[in-house]
């Protein structure tokens, strides 16, 4: 029986996927790394440790990660200032249905909690949560299961009561990892072979969740 949803925040709450991969474009332009589309798609629900990892692997020792992020974080933040926090269709249905209905609501974001916050709290959104678990409070990052492991706990739930919401491959290994049902809504990658075996769904929009629940 589902007791409770976590939620992933990036791609799957809120439509800033595309946002940072233009923001990262525009960023390597700035610095003349060769930033590519397929570097970032290995790197989407990754924590930052990973993210250093894989960008120095493909662009070599010399790439200054947070040097460069700064440029990444510059245009992100015009865009929001500009345009606002854009919010995926039927987040605030399911949030309010959720609540209603009386499930635990979960957040697992490999995002750190300054910058989550401060997200959370442009949308509007921080009220629903019971639990929030940023990448900062775990040693292991998603694909490990660690940080949807630490949500079950903290909502108090078995990690077989809870669906993990989930948008990135990484995301929805981590949720499988943790013994969770995984529901997968895709962004910018779609699900492989691996990954098909491993959700228990795959929908198109947050509202398909409602209807999945009721």
């Amino acid at each position: 029986m589902i007791r409770a949803a976590i939620f992933d925040m990036d791609g799957l709450m809120f439509d800033t996927e595309r946002l940072y991969g233009d923001a990262w474009l525009y960023a390597g332009r700035v610095t003349g790394f060769p930033i590519t589309k397929e570097l970032l798609n290995r790197t989407r629900g990754a924590d930052r440790g990973s993210c250093i990892s894989a960008f120095r692997e493909a662009l070599g020792d010399t790439f200054d990660f947070y040097a460069v992020r700064r440029y990444r974080q510059e245009y992100v933040d015009g865009y929001l200032e500009k345009n606002g926090m854009p919010l995926k269709p039927g987040l605030m249905e399911l949030l309010g249905y959720l609540k209603h209905s009386g499930y635990g609501i979960g957040l697992a974001t490999s995002t750190d909690e300054p910058t989550a916050r401060e997200y959370l709290g442009m949308a509007g959104v921080s009220g629903y949560f019971d639990c929030m678990i940023f990448g900062d409070m775990v040693k292991r990052g998603k694909p490990a299961p660690d940080i949807y492991l630490k949500a079950a706990e903290t909502l108090g739930r078995r990690p077989d009561e809870c669906i993990v919401l989930e948008d990135s491959i990484l995301g929805v290994r981590a949720g499988a990892a943790a013994g969770c049902h995984v529901i997968m809504i895709p962004d910018e990658v779609e699900p492989g072979e691996r990954e098909k075996k491993l959700i228990t769904r795959r929908m198109d929009s947050l509202m398909d969740v409602i209807a999945y629940l009721g």
